[in-house]
């Protein structure tokens, strides 16, 4: 068995992953990444990459602009769709969002953590976490050992982090799940530039999407929690289906490309991220997602920077031990809570705004513009 020695070992090269990397290696520190992926790669998402998501790759690549690099279609404006057609929408102003396939993103960020130093180690899936007593101190794979002072754990959901700090699977309100799929010929209108979010009847603590198209393709989705999703007892694809049914002004032209593909998305609706002595998650291993939007790529990038600035501190001081390890579960929960708990009131409320129409009333339009997360709204109607 090969063993490898590092002072930081990064496992996974996500975003999460390679905003930790990105960060340990610049600092000087000696960073290994695992991923059980061989990149270039696509990865099952819904492809949108927020303004202030944006901000953070292009820091991380260290260039203006990245995302312009690589294939993305411009997001200019973001619109809540509602059963009647009414509208509640924002405008990105002078700083657009992105839509750009996780093909192309993650490779993106596989280049720039690098050349930063790190050093990427493909196909290699990492069984479980190697502990001293209390404390991890590497991590085993199938022929391979490796040894580090910390280790960050972005791996997504059921991280091999989990087992080792005793954190278990989540599910029902914690959880949620989507299915996505790429269509071509879909008609956007007026709504080329814009990410159009439907919330109906038939997807409490839910919606569909319908995003500008890259390269000819369009991202198509559904997101649901969990617990609501279990309780009507479809699956997954006829939701995606009777989705795709309702909105004929859209998709009646359009045909699917490849398969649908389905994911978990582990919400946050608890602060603490799993961490102790020699080990830290990040991103969805850390149960980031938005738990209304469904956002999980700023929160990624955000972790699992976090995550790398800490590793830094630690190390120059010493050694992650379990006050590091509480320092940054405080500073997580400090940058993402606070977002997340209205997130959450917001996505309970959706059910009867929906459902009983009161999405109309002026109070509960204020309320959802402060949702939406942004300080420019327009409201319309469709005619």
């Amino acid at each position: 068995m090969s063993a490898l020695r590092y002072d930081v070992l990064v496992i996974g090269a996500g975003p999460a992953g390679c905003a930790a990397g990105i960060e340990a290696a610049r600092a000087g520190l000696r960073v290994g990444v695992l991923d059980r992926a061989t990149f270039p790669r696509p990865k099952t998402c819904g492809d949108a990459i927020s303004n202030r998501a944006a901000i953070l790759v292009d820091a991380l690549v260290g260039c203006p602009d990245a995302l312009r690099t690589v294939p993305h279609a411009e997001v200019t404006a973001g619109v809540a769709v509602f059963p009647d057609g009414s509208r509640v929408g924002r405008s990105f102003g002078d700083a657009p969002g992105f839509i750009v396939p996780r093909l192309h993103l993650d490779d993106l960020l596989r280049r720039a953590l690098e050349a930063a130093g790190a050093q990427l180690r493909q196909g290699v899936k990492v069984r479980r976490l190697s502990t001293d007593g209390e404390r991890v101190v590497g991590a085993e794979a199938e022929g391979l050992s490796v040894r580090a002072d910390v280790v960050v754990a972005a791996d997504g959901p059921g991280s091999v982090a989990w087992a080792a700090l005793g954190v278990p699977y989540r599910r029902g309100p914690e959880l949620a799940v989507a299915i996505t799929a790429y269509h071509e010929g879909v008609t956007h209108g007026d709504a080329a530039s814009t990410n159009e979010h439907y919330f109906e009847e038939d997807l409490p603590c839910g919606y569909g999407w319908i995003f500008p198209a890259v390269e000819g393709r369009s991202n198509v989705g559904v997101y649901q929690r969990a617990d609501r999703f279990k309780a009507h007892g479809r699956t997954l694809p006829q939701l995606l289906r009777s989705f795709v049914a309702a909105h004929p002004e859209r998709l009646a032209s359009s045909r699917a490309v490849g398969r649908a593909r389905s994911w978990a998305l582990p919400l946050m609706a608890r602060p603490w991220p799993p961490a102790g002595p020699g080990v830290l998650a990040c991103g969805d291993a850390a149960w980031a997602v938005d738990p209304l939007a469904g956002e999980g790529i700023f929160q990624a990038l955000w972790s699992g920077g976090l995550a790398g600035r800490t590793v830094i501190r630690a190390l120059v001081r010493g050694g992650f031990d379990r006050m590091v390890a509480r320092r940054y579960r405080l500073e997580h929960a400090a940058g993402l809570w606070p977002g997340s708990v209205a997130r959450l009131a917001i996505q309970q409320a959706m059910d009867p705004l929906v459902e009983r129409g009161w999405y109309q009333r002026p109070w509960v339009r204020a309320l959802l513009r402060r949702g939406y997360g942004s300080d420019a709204f327009e409201v319309s109607k469709r005619l």
